[in-house]
């Protein structure tokens, strides 16, 4: 949803290279390098297997092997093994908070409580293993209701180098000519507001059939070049079908219808809608969810910008993404994608191929309390275009390369609310000179979840 937000915050010609992040790569590709990973973690769950059969009450060598057969995705082990160390020592909490996540990963969710409820009347708890509990147990709650409602919410202020996401002499496409000192380069502060709903229907089949829909809505004024406020809705809702729930645990399909609709200048700018499917499946530790979504693009033209209506056409996405824990406090999480863009005018289309890369780590908060996440990106993609734009430059086609690096901060200030920093630096090199792009952003606002 992120490039949805970037294409209104880019202007026009940014709003040429829209694009949702979207490609489906062959699971056989991924599934390669996840079975030698398995292969060579056989041999040392053998030998922590042995250890705990040889020494059944070893806590360290029990939770050693509960580990590694939770990150090859044998959960079933994982909770033979920490259920036979209970045998010998109920009390030990460690185990029971560990019981309570693996029986949550399986859908198992009353056994999951049980386990966290001992875990959070331990006397040997500390006090964030008793908050993490109870985040859990709240989950739980609303887990087993049939309709279930969770959210997310921002606010605060971007400092960008380059509001406008314009070139340092060349207006944006569908911009007026000459150029409109508003897309040239400029420096400038914004208010952003970001919120997004989700609700969720309990079929209550075995199979876990539910229906799902998504609102997402965000608004960015800006405090001097104003050509470029974007405001955004955007609209999910579709089924989601269990699938070989026999043999994979938590795999899914679902079926989906889109629309969206942008403002920009504070005047309506695009009507989107379309559909797709996704579907979601666990290999081994790693989940793996690919996608494919089309969309039909219709732009409205205005005054501060005639030719938004070339960017009308189609857009066709396809996506994988991907991620899972590296140790307890590291994940990963990767996506890779094509968006292909078939435009009124062809110098608009295009070909994007994109990757990105996130790694979230929970680091222990300076002055105690609940921990930190610290999030590394960083993201490159192609644009390779049709045909030479002969509003630019009608001999040579436009190749740009787009790389992203930042890292975000999210400080958890008390159970629902925290604070959220973001540094982002963003360039697109175009062989077409004028068309290059730099681009250094700062936002900091509260957040809240619910």
């Amino acid at each position: 949803m992120s490039c949805w937000i970037a294409l209104v915050l880019s202007g026009v010609r940014q709003a040429r290279i829209l694009a949702g992040v979207i490609a489906i790569l062959s699971l056989a590709v991924l599934s390669s390098p996840f079975a030698h990973a398995q292969a060579s973690a056989a041999f040392a769950d053998d030998y922590l297997f042995r250890a705990t059969l040889n020494s059944p009450s070893n806590l360290d060598a029990t939770l050693q092997y509960a580990v590694s057969t939770k990150q090859t995705g044998d959960i079933e082990a994982s909770i033979g093994a920490l259920e036979r160390l209970l045998f010998y020592d109920p009390n030990i909490s460690r185990v029971r908070f560990e019981l309570g996540m693996l029986y949550f990963r399986l859908g198992s969710f009353e056994m999951a409580r049980g386990y966290f409820q001992t875990a959070q009347a331990s006397s040997e708890a500390t006090a964030e293993m008793k908050q993490r509990a109870q985040e859990f147990l709240d989950t739980i709650d609303k887990k087993l209701r049939p309709d279930q409602w969770s959210g997310f919410a921002q606010t605060g202020f971007r400092y960008q180098t380059n509001a406008s996401l314009g070139p340092n002499q060349q207006s944006l496409i569908g911009a007026t000519r000459p150029i409109n000192s508003q897309f040239v380069a400029h420096p400038d502060w914004n208010w952003f507001g970001i919120f997004r709903v989700n609700y969720v229907h309990d079929f209550g089949t075995q199979s876990g059939d539910v229906f799902e829909a998504n609102l997402l809505g965000y608004d960015a004024q800006q405090f001097k070049n104003t050509a470029v406020d974007a405001g955004l809705l955007d609209l999910r809702i579709g089924p989601r079908f269990g699938i070989f729930q026999d043999v994979m645990n938590g795999a899914s399909i679902k079926l989906y219808a889109v629309a969206t609709g942008a403002t920009l200048a504070d005047s309506p700018y695009l009507g989107s809608y379309g559909g797709g499917v996704t579907m979601h499946v666990n290999l081994a530790n790693v989940a793996l969810d690919p996608y494919v979504e089309f969309r039909r693009l219709d732009y409205r033209s205005s005054g501060l910008y005639p030719l938004a209506s070339g960017l009308d056409g189609t857009l066709s996405t396809y996506a994988l993404q991907a991620g899972g824990p590296i140790s307890q406090f590291l994940r990963w999480q990767a996506r890779f994608a094509l968006n292909r863009a078939d435009d009124a005018f062809p110098w608009y289309s295009y070909d994007r191929y994109a990757f990105d890369f996130w790694l979230p780590c929970t680091v222990p908060s300076p002055w105690g309390g609940r921990s930190w996440v610290v999030t590394p990106s960083l993201g490159l993609a192609p644009w390779l275009y049709r045909s030479p734009d002969p509003t630019m430059n009608p001999i040579v086609t436009e190749h740009d390369l787009e790389w992203r690096v930042g890292v975000g901060l999210d400080i958890p200030i008390r159970d629902k609310i925290g604070l959220g920093l973001q540094v982002q630096y963003r360039a697109l090199n175009s062989n077409i000179p004028l068309n290059a792009v730099h681009d250094l952003s700062i936002t900091l606002g509260p957040t809240v979840s619910f």
